[in-house]
């Protein structure tokens, strides 16, 4: 038995403070979220075997774009190797496991830095110099295909040698995001951001209606009214919701034309959804954000947030400038729950730590952390 399993069984009394009903339930212990240990073993239980969003589809348009990508220090390569087929595969050489890609860009080969084995686009061994009195066949010899599917412009991945079919993954979300049309929306930009503090603390932020008005009352939180929200919760983790709120701007004036399927909504439409374990999806009248949270290390997480707006923005009067104002928004936003979040890292390595009782505000949360503990003990 590991080290992180006999955790887990010691944590088991104060796991089943979680699993109460929700009015005397309580948080998570901070082990989960400081432990070295169960890091590693959220690793095999969790990022190894669930559907993980990784790309936008558009980040490799042309036969030949590419980029390079890591889930929890595994490499990849995420290619456009035809017009109709993007490939994943691991950015591993078969020869002693060097990266063979780095950064992104456009190519029709990789070769290994190391001792220049040559890799097609695909992934396919081209040529192994130095190996012709090997008597290993290498002449269908291919780098490690990652599972993959397409799903509304998003390329997910899964390292599971036997994932759950992606159909069935996603059918809750294919039947409710009436408003996740991505796949009808471009990429404007990225924002990147590494916060020091356990990722769990922020994929379980990004849903805690409860902190909204207090630490987000300058940007948005002064019109998001939490005790109105209703979440639908769905099984394996995720939920979704619709509220009131303004478009997303600092002044709350709405920029950007209007998304064709919001055309017959309020302009105060407001949905977000969550995909365990690791993707946050929202939605205003004019644009569309979905936030990946990535473990880096048992402390450090880097969020993604990519930000999508119709087609017909890109055309507006001073969209750059626009954007920018955006951009800028959305980091103040991630800059005040930072504050946040690296306090609670700081207090879940405390042994004088206790986990508070839950708010019914925390509905979703709480659907979360017992899915975790579900994962986690089996």
């Amino acid at each position: 038995m590991s080290t992180a399993q006999e955790q887990i069984i010691r944590l088991q009394p104060k796991f089943d403070k979680t699993r109460q009903k929700l009015p005397v339930a309580r948080h998570l212990p901070g082990e989960v979220y400081s432990s070295r240990e169960i890091y590693a073993l959220e690793k095999e239980k969790i990022f190894m075997n669930h559907w993980l969003s990784v790309a936008r589809v558009d980040e490799v348009q042309n036969v030949g774009d590419y980029l390079t990508f890591k889930v929890m220090d595994e490499s990849i390569v995420i290619a456009r190797a035809s017009t109709d087929e993007i490939v994943v595969y691991m950015n591993q050489c078969l020869h002693r496991g060097v990266e063979v890609a780095s950064g992104c860009g456009n190519s029709e080969e990789f070769s290994c830095p190391y001792h220049a084995w040559l890799y097609g686009i695909d992934g396919k061994l081209i040529s192994a110099p130095g190996m012709k009195a090997c008597e290993v066949n290498l002449s269908n010899a291919s780098l490690r295909r990652v599972k993959s599917h397409i799903w509304r412009g998003w390329v997910f991945v899964n390292f599971s040698d036997e994932p759950v079919p992606f159909e069935e993954f996603i059918a809750p979300y294919e039947r409710s995001l009436w408003w996740f049309k991505t796949d009808e929306c471009k990429l404007a930009d990225k924002v990147v951001i590494d916060v020091k503090c356990n990722w769990k603390f922020l994929t379980e932020n990004l849903i805690d209606i409860y902190h909204v008005g207090v630490i987000h009352r300058n940007t948005f939180g002064g019109f998001v009214k939490g005790e109105q929200l209703k979440f639908t919760l769905e099984e394996g983790g995720g939920w979704h919701t619709s509220y009131e709120a303004r478009p997303h701007s600092k002044s709350g004036a709405q920029v950007f034309p209007t998304l064709p399927w919001a055309a017959d909504k309020p302009s105060g439409i407001a949905c977000k959804a969550g995909i365990y374990p690791n993707l946050n999806l929202s939605m205003r009248a004019d644009s569309v954000r979905a936030w990946h949270v990535w473990p880096v290390t048992p402390d450090t997480t880097r969020i993604i947030c990519y930000l999508m707006f119709p087609p017909e923005a890109f055309d507006i009067p001073n969209y750059e400038e626009e954007l920018a104002k955006y951009r800028e928004f959305v980091k103040q936003i991630i800059s005040e729950d930072a504050v946040m979040v690296e306090s609670l890292q700081n207090s879940a390595g405390s042994k004088f730590f206790t986990p508070g009782p839950m708010s019914p505000l925390e509905e979703a949360l709480y659907h979360m952390e017992n899915h975790y503990l579900e994962l986690m003990s089996s």
